[in-house]
């Protein structure tokens, strides 16, 4: 029988729970450094906020009009970086969570989301970059496919140890190993709960996303290479046309246009970085777990993990190089109708947010008949 933490005491009426619903879990956010997102998006306002300002203040030097509309606009910007810096605590600040013997649920002040446990088709676990026992815990609810598509989903953000809630959500028991992703996967399943195929998936890692995301950062930094060199060029040629190089106007103009440079070649470098030697290493860092209870797969930080019960079928698609893709089509207690994990649709769904496929595999059909009949 599935053990649970000893009842928590807490306020019933801010929940509004059932009078037979039994509380087994309640937390909140951890304390940990941010997520890299929020520290990137206020930076590049805050970059160009200072290009703006700089060339304010040069066509202030230059006597020429326009610049209070450009005060305005650096204004702006920096208000959207203050506004992504203090996003967070907004969006997540006062956010609470709590798991009864029926359901989940994530309370934000007066609004209450909750799930019922027994609908549960899969979880998604991403962890957190420095902090290895800290994480983020994604419950889904399968969907139809079609115009009628829907998704219920709740996010319980930066929980700690989200892999042993989540042997709380499922009814099962945690291993002592639970709660820290610096373990194998292999040794962080339930209690009694054996591995029956383990497999990594093979070929270049590769998909038409990927591709895409490399040929819009070789553009970009083309262009950006392009931008350095037209403008080195113009300011070296403004001594003959009579800004000197030691002036306030030739330094304020060289700081927008470096900064502006250091930008368009940083997003550049970086969408090529994540489009091929990002893809190739987490592609390389994926494995797949089929268990007696469960299918899991962990790409990087990311793990999810689908019940056996859910999965009704398993479609495949075929890949290059001989390989096949698997889609776990999956059904939710009281359905009439699947989620196919996007195996019906012309696009290969992204590999980033680790759906329920199997990208990639040599053995397409044996892998299928362990899923289904193992």
């Amino acid at each position: 029988m599935p053990t649970y933490p000893e009842p928590v005491a807490t306020d019933r009426s801010a929940w509004r729970l059932l009078p037979s619903e039994e509380v087994l879990w309640e937390g909140g956010p951890a304390d940990v450094p941010r997520e890299r997102m929020w520290v990137f998006i206020p930076l590049f306002f805050f970059a160009v906020s200072i290009v703006t300002l700089l060339f304010a203040r040069l066509l202030v030097v230059a006597e020429l009009p326009g610049m209070r509309n450009a005060i305005a606009l650096a204004a702006l910007l920096a208000a959207a970086g203050i506004a992504g810096v203090l996003a967070p605590r907004w969006l997540f600040g006062d956010l609470r969570y709590l798991v009864t013997d029926r359901r989940v649920l994530v309370r934000r002040g007066r609004f209450v989301r909750s799930m019922e446990r027994r609908k549960l088709s899969y979880a998604r676990i991403r962890w957190h970059r420095s902090v290895p026992v800290v994480g983020h815990l994604e419950l889904v609810v399968a969907v139809p496919f079609g115009p009628l598509a829907r998704r219920l989903r709740l996010m319980l953000r930066d929980v700690r140890e989200p892999d042993r809630l989540l042997a709380v959500v499922r009814g099962e028991t945690a291993t002592d190993a639970a709660g820290d992703f610096t373990v194998p996967l292999a040794e962080r399943l339930d209690a009694d709960e054996p591995v029956l195929w383990g497999g990594h998936p093979q070929g270049a890692h590769l998909g038409w996303r990927e591709i895409a995301t490399t040929v819009l950062g070789v553009l970009v930094t083309g262009v950006g290479v392009s931008y350095g060199y037209r403008n080195v060029s113009l300011l070296l040629d403004l001594e003959g046309l009579g800004l000197p190089v030691r002036s306030a106007a030739w330094a304020l103009l060289f700081s927008a246009v470096l900064i502006s440079w250091v930008c368009m070649l940083t997003i550049g470098l970086g969408l090529v970085w994540r489009g091929v030697i990002r893809a190739r290493r987490l592609g390389a860092d994926t494995e797949y777990l089929l268990t007696d209870r469960r299918v899991l797969i962990r790409r990087g930080t990311t793990e999810l993990s689908v019940e056996r019960g859910r999965i009704v079928d398993v479609a495949t698609q075929p890949a290059p190089g001989g390989l096949a893709h698997l889609f776990l089509v999956l059904d939710a207690p009281h359905s009439r109708a699947l989620e196919d994990s996007g195996a019906l649709k012309p696009f290969l769904p992204s590999r980033d947010p680790v759906p329920p496929v199997l990208f990639e595999l040599p053995d397409a059909a044996g892998v299928r008949e362990q899923i289904l009949h193992a």
